[in-house]
């Protein structure tokens, strides 16, 4: 099963016991700060859930032989607690 924003919304409303507006609201703003946290190149660190981080994947040739340009991606390591939730530990 996929969870969207609007479930994490739905879930801020049940939770908080507050309008459907102001739970899209807040959790509109959790990924936005996460996302440009994440973007600006910081290390977000969310205890019990995971670490998000930029890394630098250098050039490299292909098996193919053609050259692959260094390129910047997003690297997520889960929380022990997580890992421990979704039983990989």
């Amino acid at each position: 099963m996929t969870h969207t924003r609007a479930d994490m919304a739905a879930y801020i409303q049940r939770q908080r016991n507050c309008t459907m507006k102001d739970a899209e609201q807040s959790a509109f703003l959790a990924v936005e700060w996460l996302l440009n946290a994440v973007a600006s190149g910081e290390r977000v660190e969310l205890r019990g859930f995971g670490t998000f981080c930029i890394v630098d994947v250098p050039e490299r040739r292909s098996n193919l032989g053609m050259l692959v340009p260094e390129r910047h991606v997003v690297k997520f390591r889960p929380a022990e607690a997580l890992r421990r939730l979704c039983g990989k530990l």
